[in-house]
């Protein structure tokens, strides 16, 4: 009996160990240096308590990147579930050579962001890009726009960049759950002569709830903790038009001003955690779940 029980117990400390050492210590280690003036220009680290803090939320040019990255987040997880919802119903569906649709669909999932935005500044060039020269060749050339060059459309751009990356992988989820969903309920629907969006609304958004949890989720986590897309496209600009926490962070720590920087990196955790937490909280109610 007592074999058995330390038999578990086998398996647990050497997770628990490198969650502690490469998890925890590490955050409880960032969390004291954010309350620090740890910085570059000297080697003494003097407790300043959340002077850090403060001065986050009191400085008015932080509130561009907030804005930056809360709108990044919204926009970009509610488009690409949308429009990965809308590729799964269409290819879930007796579509010929839907497979390799699925396929071309996906790969932009695969490619390094960084490709990807440095492919997308070549593609937004206002000069020799291709997007402003598709839409001169078909007679739409007043619509031309220095995508990522003008401060109101720079961040704009950045999110159809992350959108048409990311939806593909929305698709995925969203076909593993319509695998998910009982032909009989279609059928009951189509004795009670229900149309398609009768289906749609009552039958299959219902059983696609788990699905449309996992992919928000992951959508606002990787909204709110976008890097490398903003980076290789616009680097921030022009000016901070474009500029989001973690390339602030980023910036920061460049600057040798880690305790800052490390002030920043904790409060884009706790909005991680509270947005999280409420998503989950949303999408697993009673009524919603309809348990």
């Amino acid at each position: 009996m007592y074999a058995s029980k330390l038999y578990s117990w086998k398996f647990i400390v050497p997770a628990f160990l490198l969650f502690f050492v490469l998890f925890l210590v590490p955050n409880l280690m960032g969390f004291y240096y954010s309350l620090t003036n740890w910085n570059a220009m000297s080697d003494q680290v003097k407790f300043i308590g959340l002077d850090n803090f403060i001065e986050v939320f009191t400085d008015k040019s932080n509130f561009r990147f907030i804005y930056n990255t809360l709108m990044f987040a919204i926009v970009t997880s509610i488009l690409k579930a949308v429009i990965g919802l809308g590729l799964a119903l269409m290819l879930n569906e007796g579509v010929k050579s839907k497979n390799y649709l699925r396929t071309i669909f996906f790969m932009p999932v695969v490619i390094s962001n960084l490709i990807v935005g440095l492919i997308f500044q070549q593609i937004y060039n206002p000069d020799t890009g291709i997007l402003n020269g598709f839409l001169e060749a078909i007679g739409l050339g007043a619509f031309s726009q220095s995508w990522i060059g003008d401060p109101k459309l720079a961040i704009w751009s950045s999110m159809g960049v992350e959108i048409w990356k990311a939806s593909g992988f929305n698709m995925v989820i969203f076909l593993a759950g319509l695998q998910m969903v009982p032909k009989d309920m279609y059928e009951a629907a189509d004795m009670d002569g229900a149309n398609y969006w009768n289906k749609l609304i009552k039958v299959t958004i219902p059983f696609l709830i788990p699905s449309i949890t996992i992919n928000m989720m992951l959508n606002v986590i990787s909204g709110l903790k976008v890097f490398d897309v903003i980076f290789a496209l616009t680097n921030g600009g022009p000016g901070r038009a474009s500029e989001v926490i973690n390339l602030t962070i980023f910036n920061q720590f460049g600057l040798g001003t880690y305790g800052y920087g490390t002030a920043l990196g904790v409060i884009l955790f706790l909005f991680l955690a509270v947005i999280s937490i409420g998503l989950v909280k949303i999408f697993t109610r009673p009524e919603v779940s309809g348990r």
